[in-house]
Formats: structure tokens, sequence, C-alpha cells
């Protein structure tokens, strides 16, 4: 038998039963930690998590994404700055907003353009439906690069 199916075989007598409060069974499990894993008596481990229970850890703190918190206030002041007098467009937004957490503004190419309006606009699949979408795709990227 294996670490985990030894600790798991000793944990059962510890977190069986019903009626139990939720402070009980997490009193229970506790004591039963100790045992199993540090090897402890009973005593020592009921000892042990009533100190626990004393004298609680301070919680964590909030994880963030990234490797800091963006404050919208000043995200929004300074997204406001770099669009003043611009026309508002999705890619001008964009690399507004990416400019401004310091977020690495990805350029999209023509390709990718394309692709995406494929993607987007597709209907039937079929070749001729191709050809219009890629013509017509095609007209939008020049009408959005001549902005």
């Amino acid at each position: 038998m294996g670490k985990r199916e030894a600790y798991n075989k000793c944990m059962s007598s510890f977190i069986r039963g019903t009626g139990k409060t939720k402070e009980q069974r997490q009193n229970d499990f506790c004591i039963g930690a100790k045992v199993c894993s540090k090897n402890v008596s009973r005593e020592e481990a009921t000892r042990l998590c009533a100190e626990a229970a004393l004298n609680p850890k301070p919680p964590k703190p909030n994880r963030t994404r990234g490797k800091c918190r963006i404050d919208v206030a000043t995200l929004s002041a300074c997204v406001l700055k770099a669009i003043d007098g611009t026309e508002i467009t999705l890619a001008t937004l964009t690399a507004s907003i990416a400019s401004c957490t310091g977020q690495k503004v990805e350029k999209s190419t023509r390709e990718r353009f394309i692709k995406k309006c494929f993607k987007e606009n597709a209907v039937t699949g079929d070749i001729k439906e191709a050809q219009k979408l890629r013509s017509m795709c095609t007209a939008k990227w020049k009408e959005q690069e001549a902005l």
C-alpha cells in the first residue's frame, strides 16, 4: 500500500460520521491530519489544533492575473488622454488600452484581418462565396488602413 492509500485509510476514521457541526468536522480533520501525516499522538494533535484555532493565520491577499493590479481610474484617465481628438475605432481603442496598461500592442496583419473577416461573414463555405468574401474583406482592410 502506498503513502497516499495509507493516509486515506488513516483519515477515514476521523472524517466519517454524521450529525457533526462544521467546526467539529474541521477539528476532526485537523486532528486526523496531524495524527496521520505527522505521526503525533491524538492528545498532541488535539492540543496543536486547539492552538491553531485560537491563532488563525491571516487571510492571503487576493491573487491578480498579472504582475500588478490596474487602477481603473488611472486607466480610464490614460485612455481618455490617449484618444482625445482622434476618431475612436476598435483598433485605436485597443492600442490605447494596451499602451496604458504597458502591454505590447499587436498589430493585425492583412492576412489575420482577412481570416477573421471570413470567419465572421461565411455562411455556406462554398467557393463562390469565398471569392466574394475575399473581395469584400480586402476592401474592408483597405478601408480600415485608410483611416
